[in-house]
């Protein structure tokens, strides 16, 4: 057997020692040349530029729609103020896009410069001009408006394809730098202990890119990525203690991080993070799953579940504080927890059943935690599969409108039909009650376009009744979350205008919870439609919680009265409240509808009271649009042949029983 040259261990040969250290530096230099090419400062830089871009694309979009909504009411001193406060905010932004060493304001060849820069001229003209505001040059705004959005959406793909490159480069280099360590390692491991030693750092500086690469940037937690390798390795484990997967939402986030800005909601997601990472961190892993969403595994001690609770319900009655200057602001949280492997076989699995607890957690109104229990996560597949029907709804057609008639019980005549949507299921036949449908179309962004279809459906029967000889009033309820669209009182407009309707043949109905609403913007769409001469109903009144001083500046033109100032509490009890609204009413100078009138002594009790406008099941259920002129016929015969009221002496064709 051949023997190795002795000089390999001789340490009278400086020429193989050398060699040895030789081969152990470059070895060393190419792992980390290889690790040193795993750069991030190009893509930072894009994301970065986004960010700017995102902003300056909202405020593009939300003048916009500003110098669309002015167009409308040129001459109101308010739309001049409102739009001098826009360019002023328009000019800041533009300010600070200049002074970036690139983007849109400062790059050569791009349409944002010149647009942003005749806009800005032209608001300062129009302000400058004062009210009434100059229409020619609004609508010249508009269009240059319009051309910036599109300018600003072209500039940020471009972006974003370069930040894609860049990616790909980075993937390309990261593969590169892999091969530069596993050779170094093979180098290492053949020469000497030495390079045995050097393979070690290398090893290290591999490992310490792999957890970067697993780093949320902004909290420090781990990220998607991490927490999956994280996954992945307690499933390989033989014997992996239980865990409580959690799954975190910050409540109220958006409306602090839209008030204060996003500085303040970096540093409130980053407190979270930090009190999650001390009293969960220790025993799992903690995650930022996205947005303000984090995602929290720790391993259950001896006290169970129940001890994860209880710590969660202690830091909820003494919560961390955030300081981001301005104010104060305490760290709200709902938490949805579920168990590992108890729950699900898998980490990933757990966290759908923990999500699914979250769900019901705001669902019941936010601030509070949930474990998960089975029949949530079948309730949470039942909601999932109502959204997914209800977006195949709104595209193929299964909506459709029934109508019920409001009545003058003193006069004998129908004085109006309010829309009631319906939903089909095209797939089962089932008539999906609105109950279950109304809610998850606001939880999941559909309202607004069911909120259209309604409209549009209603004003179009409206039309068809015009041409049966029969003018009647039509009711439509809309969402809250329409309201706080800058551009409802223009779409209530246009499809008036299409179907020939005048404003006063259309009622919206809109619930107490649109009082509430603490936004500027819902004001403003309640006296765009009152101006427009469109008739204001308060839905449900008595149900919630009505403050006299929005009554007041709503000035509503009928109160809808809920039916159960009917049937809760003795008789004269009732009266005397339900005199007390109408009262109320009066003062306010608006007409009252009686709703869920079942029965005729309901009825003669509302009469009695002194309502005269009722609603219910006792007149007619809802009915086809189509139907509605054949019921006010039957409806107002009795009067003329008998002259006897309809409701309470003889009961008309018409009436359910």
């Amino acid at each position: 057997m051949r023997r190795l040259p002795r000089a390999f261990g001789d340490r009278s040969s400086p020429f193989l020692g050398t060699l040895i250290l030789f081969a152990g530096l470059i070895a060393t230099l190419v792992a980390i040349w290889g690790a040193g090419s795993i750069k991030r400062g190009e893509i930072d830089l894009g994301q970065y530029m986004v960010r700017h871009l995102r902003y300056t694309y909202a405020e593009i979009v939300a003048l916009d729609g500003l110098l669309a909504a002015a167009s409308m009411a040129p001459t109101d001193p308010r739309t001049e103020r409102l739009v001098a406060d826009a360019a002023d905010r328009f000019h800041v932004r533009l300010e600070m896009l200049t002074a970036l060493s690139r983007g849109p304001m400062v790059d050569e060849g791009t349409a944002f410069a010149p647009l942003a820069c005749d806009l800005m001229d032209g608001l300062d003209r129009l302000v400058g001009a004062g009210a009434p505001l100059d229409e020619a040059l609004l609508a010249d705004l508009r269009g240059i408006s319009a051309d910036l959005v599109r300018a600003t959406n072209d500039y940020t793909r471009g972006i974003e394809a370069e930040i894609d490159e860049a990616l790909r480069l980075q993937a390309a280099e990261t593969s590169s730098a892999w091969l530069g360590v596993v050779g170094s390692v093979l180098m290492l491991l053949v020469l000497s202990m030495l390079s045995i030693g050097l393979f070690s750092r290398n090893r290290s500086i591999v490992s310490q890119l792999q957890t970067a690469s697993g780093r949320d940037s902004l909290t420090g937690t781990a990220n998607r990525r991490g927490f999956t390798e994280w996954a992945h390795g307690m499933s390989q484990a033989s014997s992996a203690p239980a865990h409580a997967v959690m799954v975190f939402d910050l409540d109220r986030f958006k409306a602090v991080n839209d008030r204060l800005g996003h500085p303040a909601g970096d540093a409130i997601l980053k407190a979270a993070a930090a009190w999650l990472r001390e009293e969960f961190g220790a025993d799992g892993v903690v995650a930022r799953w996205g947005g303000d969403e984090f995602v929290v595994a720790t391993r259950i001690g001896r006290g169970g579940v129940a001890d994860v609770c209880a710590r969660l319900d202690a830091r909820r009655v003494r919560p961390v504080t955030v300081d981001v200057g301005a104010e104060v602001v305490p760290i709200a949280f709902s938490c949805g927890v579920a168990v590992w492997p108890a729950d699900a076989p898998t980490i990933e699995e757990a966290i759908t059943c923990a999500d699914a607890a979250l769900y019901a957690v705001k669902e019941a109104g936010r601030g509070s935690t949930m474990v998960f229990t089975p029949g949530l996560m079948t309730k949470r597949r039942h909601v999932e599969a109502l959204r997914d029907g209800l977006a195949r709804a709104l595209d193929e057609h299964e909506l459709f409108l029934e109508f019920q008639p409001q009545v003058d019980v003193l006069r004998g005549t129908v004085v109006a039909a309010e829309a009631l949507v319906r939903w089909r299921c095209g797939r089962t036949g089932r008539i999906v009650p609105p109950g279950e449908f109304i809610a998850i179309a606001e939880q999941s962004g559909q309202i607004a376009t069911l909120d259209r279809f309604v409209l549009e459906e209603a004003c179009a029967t409206a039309a068809r009744w015009r041409e049966a000889g029969l003018r009647l009033r039509v009711a439509v309820n809309v969402s809250p979350h329409s309201f706080r669209s800058s551009v409802l009182a223009r779409e209530v407009a246009g499809t008036l205008a299409r179907w020939g309707l005048a404003p006063e043949d259309l009622e919206i109905e809109i619930t107490e919870g649109v009082l509430l609403a603490e936004c500027d913007q819902v004001g403003e769409s309640l006296a765009a439609l009152s101006a427009l001469g469109v008739r204001l109903a308060l839905d449900d009144f008595g149900t919630g919680y009505s403050n006299i001083a929005y009554l007041v500046r709503l000035e509503p033109d009928l109160l809808k009265i809920d039916r159960s100032f009917l049937v809760e509490g003795d008789r004269e009890t009732r009266a005397s409240v339900l005199q007390g609204v109408l009262r109320l009413a009066e003062a306010l100078g608006a007409e009252t509808l009686v709703e869920g009138i079942e029965t005729r002594e309901q009825l003669r009790f509302a009469m009695a009271a002194g309502c005269s406008l009722a609603q219910g099941f006792h007149f007619a259920r809802p009915m086809a649009g189509d139907a509605i002129p054949g019921f006010c016929r039957d409806f107002a015969r009795p009067v003329r042949g008998e002259g006897t009221c309809p409701t309470t002496d003889a009961a008309p064709v018409a009436l359910a029983s």
